[in-house]
């Protein structure tokens, strides 16, 4: 599980691990800060499909919007990774920035 210390400023991970009692490789994984969450979350938990086949989504608070940033992603520590460029992305040009979370969603596509 990354420590929240190693999440972009203003990025926390809620204890999903605590919550499901012990870890899990396939558990999804949810990062927020401010109003928006980032999910990556298994591709898909069908049985005779590839396992580590991860997605990422961007959620806003009220929940009206999710959207779609990558899809087959190949693998938990490169969606960990992708994720983590995602919401440093999201500090320099939308916390620091002017731009929307849609303009840094639209270019992780």
């Amino acid at each position: 599980m990354t420590d929240g210390n190693e999440l972009p400023d203003g990025w926390e991970q809620p204890d999903t691990d605590a919550q499901a009692g012990q870890y899990n490789p396939q558990q999804p994984i949810r990062y927020e800060r401010d109003g928006i969450e980032v999910h990556i979350q298994p591709a898909t938990n069908t049985a005779d499909t590839d396992q580590d086949v991860w997605r990422l989504n961007v959620v806003d608070e009220d929940r009206e919007m999710t959207e779609p940033v990558r899809e087959g992603i190949d693998g938990r520590d490169s969606a960990i990774d992708i994720a983590r460029e995602f919401m440093e992305t999201y500090n320099e040009r939308c916390v620091d920035g002017n731009e929307s979370a849609a303009d840094v969603i639209a270019s992780f596509r």
